[in-house]
């Protein structure tokens, strides 16, 4: 759990992933945050009328800014091949090849929307519990330790089954 008085460090950190498109589930795994206080700092931007808060208009704001990237990439496309073969200079092509570039990295990053790196979720949570019993409960921290290869093992199997 977060420590109080961290809002002012993890509110916008916390804004941030959810506009990269990270549920507050998410974001409460890996910040330590509640889900209530990440629920009550996105209802706090939202002003009195408007549909929605301003975390949710910053991300559909960043997923129409690729689609227009895109719609920007095939229209400039489309004028670059009615051109006459060698009449296109060499900034326009590097300009193609940047909106190209981001329109590549928009569809990677929304491609990646849900996908959990399991392992990786895994090991920060166990970081996360051996820290806390070494510091809160030595002897839970005795037992994990005693039980850690069947836990591991319990862990590979669950996930050898689903792949």
């Amino acid at each position: 759990m977060a420590e109080k008085g961290a809002r002012t460090q993890l509110e916008h950190v916390a804004r941030q992933m959810y506009v990269d498109g990270r549920s507050l589930t998410e974001i409460e795994a890996e910040l330590g945050v509640s889900r209530q206080t990440l629920s009550i700092w996105k209802g706090q931007t939202r002003k009195p009328n408007d549909d929605c808060d301003e975390w949710d208009k910053a991300r559909q704001r960043k997923v129409n800014m690729g689609l227009r990237i895109e719609a920007i990439l095939e229209r400039e496309l489309s004028f670059a091949e009615e051109r006459q073969p060698g009449a296109i200079d060499g900034g326009t092509l590097d300009n193609l090849s940047k909106l190209g570039a981001l329109v590549v990295r928009f569809k990677e990053i929304e491609a990646q929307k849900g996908k959990v790196d399991k392992p990786a979720l895994f090991l920060e949570s166990m970081e996360f519990i051996v820290g806390f019993l070494k510091e809160k409960d030595p002897e839970g921290l005795k037992v994990l330790a005693k039980n850690f290869d069947g836990i591991i093992e319990a862990f590979k199997e669950k996930h050898a089954q689903a792949a």
